[in-house]
């Protein structure tokens, strides 16, 4: 079995799980908490969404892609709107609904639940409204970035395809430029980084160049919304620059978080990721630890990290047994999973 399909899973699921403890926490109340830096599976505390949830289970960031990528296997990997609203329905009858859907995927959710007595288009104004647009959870990067890995592993390197996938699939959900954008960049790192001969550099200009493409093939669509909010492609150069010129990774993880931010806004979400990566020179632990313990969304930057990195270095780069854990705390199959993919890329080169 390619050993970086498993690798993208798993660490995407490690990181997700990992974060659960520390989400919407501070860095010092992770500390406060945990007595330090958190590097293991830990049982989420009480004032945390993940709260009565053992530790190695995963929330939202992992559980909505895992079954989008059953879907996509199904479709042979053909990428539709359509699809990802099947996908998230299924998900919305699951266990990690009610403790883990944002406001926008929960509305969306919930849209698609009821008869049609709205139209799509009246619908998707009113995910415009000011409380979104002054929160951000219209450009939210749990419903958009955490669920852009499985097009970047069945785009089989095919970074354009990776890219255009997303965008339908992003649509499903969140219909704005800038959240089109940052999953975009994910879904092409993640394209670059299943290839056997590349570098930190070019998933890092893979991502770059994702944002900039899933943009500008989001505006020229006809079913787009227009939400305020700070460019994702700006935010990644920044994070770039941060992460190059601010010394220690230490202090670029600070800077990061306090420059950017480690919130659930797309344009901070995947820039911070991208940078994490940056500053740990692509160590799938370290970055998905460093993740773990920037603080806020914690499980959805963790989980785009380890699904970079897992895909960059393969399953060999994730602690031992971590396997085992995730796939007997969360009734997942990852090894099934990683060998389907695996098929249809033999079966579609």
């Amino acid at each position: 079995m390619n050993q970086k399909i498993l690798g993208c899973l798993l660490g995407a699921a490690v990181g997700d799980a990992m974060g659960a403890a520390t989400e919407t926490k501070s860095t010092r109340q992770i500390e406060k908490t945990f007595g330090g830096r958190v590097k293991e599976f830990r049982e989420p505390p009480m004032d945390t969404m993940a709260r009565g949830r053992r530790a190695g289970q995963v929330t939202d960031a992992f559980s909505i892609p895992y079954i989008l990528t059953e879907y996509l296997l199904k479709a042979e990997g053909k990428a539709s709107k359509e699809l990802g609203q099947k996908a998230l329905m299924e998900w919305g009858d699951t266990e990690y609904f009610e403790p883990f859907a944002g406001m926008t995927t929960r509305s969306v959710i919930n849209r698609l639940r009821e008869d049609d007595k709205m139209g799509t288009w009246a619908f998707a104004g009113r995910l415009g409204t000011k409380l979104y647009k002054s929160h951000y959870y219209a450009l939210s990067s749990n419903g958009a970035a955490s669920k852009a890995y499985p097009e970047g592993l069945l785009s089989h390197g095919d970074i354009q395809k990776a890219i255009e996938d997303t965008v339908e699939i992003t649509m499903s959900s969140h219909d704005d430029p800038y959240s089109v954008s940052g999953a975009c960049a994910i879904a092409a790192a993640v394209s670059e980084a299943i290839k056997e001969k590349t570098d930190l550099y070019k998933i890092v200009q893979a991502a770059y160049h994702g944002s900039i493409q899933g943009e500008k093939l989001a505006r020229k669509r006809k079913d787009i919304w227009i939400y305020p909010g700070p460019s994702v492609t700006k935010r990644i150069e920044m994070a770039i620059q941060i992460s190059l010129h601010c010394g220690s990774q230490e202090n670029v993880v600070q800077e990061l978080a306090e420059r950017i931010g480690s919130g659930p806004a797309v344009a901070e979400t995947v820039p911070v990721a991208i940078g994490i990566l940056i500053a740990n020179q692509g160590n799938t632990m370290e970055s998905i630890y460093d993740a773990v313990n920037i603080g806020d969304e914690t499980s959805a930057i963790a989980c785009i990290t380890g699904a970079i990195a897992g895909a960059y270095h393969g399953v060999g780069s994730i602690k031992e047994g971590y396997l085992e854990i995730i796939e007997r705390e969360n009734k997942m199959d990852l090894k099934s999973q990683a060998e389907r993919i695996e098929e249809l890329w033999k079966a579609t080169s």
